[in-house]
């Protein structure tokens, strides 16, 4: 079985491909299987570890503070993997950027895409009718409206009945307080300090804010290249598959 159980929250992943390693990281509304549509290019050049963090997907919940780095390297220790990739798409990115600045001996190349930055609030525009759906939702424990509002914020472009079970099924996680991911983030003020290759990616149909998260990590971080898949909301790898998956083929291969 694919897990890594070490004697910490077992953490489940799913491997294909050989050659160069690389980790992808989903965002905070989903799990592994927003890279399905992905994988298959990427495997063909390299081995793709796709990963659930704590306690979405098939992984085991956490209890209090944690550091996701640190998961990030028990998944690489567990696979005897020095160092390799990271693509991470929004919380996925944020996690793959703390990796890259707590432990970069172990970081060879870094995709941030749609990504949030640890310890900068990202403000997201929902309408007075959706806040006040979420209100009432979170109030009375209605997962199924608090997944509809947030399939309406976060895939604004349509879901079809496969994403709209893996947004139901991560309902919990996502609404959890991810503050408890980052208790004391030291990013924003390290950007300089990321030695990886870096790629910045933002979905043209995306919210404006992580439009200022990326040219913030682009102006921040050294040597930064930024790209932009007009066609794409929030939900890169499940709107733009092949778009995504040639940039990242083209970066990883440079």
């Amino acid at each position: 079985m694919p897990y890594v159980d070490d004697g910490a929250p077992r953490l489940w992943y799913e491997e294909a491909g050989t050659g160069p390693p690389v980790v992808l990281l989903h965002p905070g509304v989903a799990d592994r299987r927003i890279w399905k549509h992905v994988v298959p290019a990427l495997a063909a050049r390299h081995r793709v570890v796709a990963l659930d963090q704590r306690g979405y997907g098939r992984s085991e919940p956490w209890d209090g503070p944690y550091s996701p780095a640190s998961d990030v390297v028990r998944v690489l220790d567990a696979l005897g993997l020095e160092r390799a990739s990271l693509v991470g798409v929004s919380q996925g990115g944020k996690i793959a950027l703390a990796t890259a600045v707590e432990r970069p001996e172990r970081v060879e190349q870094l995709v941030l895409v749609a990504a949030a930055l640890p310890g900068v609030p990202v403000e997201i525009h929902e309408t007075p009718e959706q806040e006040a759906r979420w209100e009432e939702a979170e109030a009375s424990g209605d997962l199924e409206t608090l997944v509809e509002i947030d399939l309406e914020v976060w895939a604004p472009l349509g879901a079809d009945d496969e994403l709209r079970t893996i947004f139901r099924e991560n309902a919990e996680p996502s609404n959890a307080d991810d503050a408890a991911l980052f208790p004391d983030p030291p990013v924003p003020e390290r950007l300089h300090e990321v030695a990886a290759p870096t790629l910045v990616v933002t979905g043209g149909r995306d919210h404006p804010a992580f439009d200022e998260v990326a040219r913030l990590l682009a102006e921040e971080i050294p040597d930064a290249r930024r790209a932009r898949i007009a066609d794409a909301d929030h939900m890169v790898p499940w709107r733009t598959p092949d778009e995504l998956a040639r940039l990242l083929l083209d970066f990883l291969r440079a």
